[in-house]
């Protein structure tokens, strides 16, 4: 699973860079929009994964009673 979150988070770096480069480059709102969209894709898509897969496999948590 930790495999899972490093990946994720490599991609919310790349989505984050992405994002600001594409939003200061561009020339355009909509160019602008269009960046900051592939952005956010690239963090949430992965983020989304992986919580998917989390909630597929549960722990089972005990709590103890003195």
């Amino acid at each position: 699973m930790k495999f899972l979150w490093v990946i994720s988070l490599i991609c919310s770096i790349i989505g984050f860079a992405q994002g600001i480069v594409f939003v200061f480059g561009a020339v355009s709102a909509p160019q602008q929009a269009a960046g900051a969209a592939m952005g956010v894709a690239w963090a949430v898509i992965p983020y989304c994964i992986c919580r998917a897969i989390q909630q597929m496999r549960p722990q089972e948590v005990v709590i103890k009673k003195d």
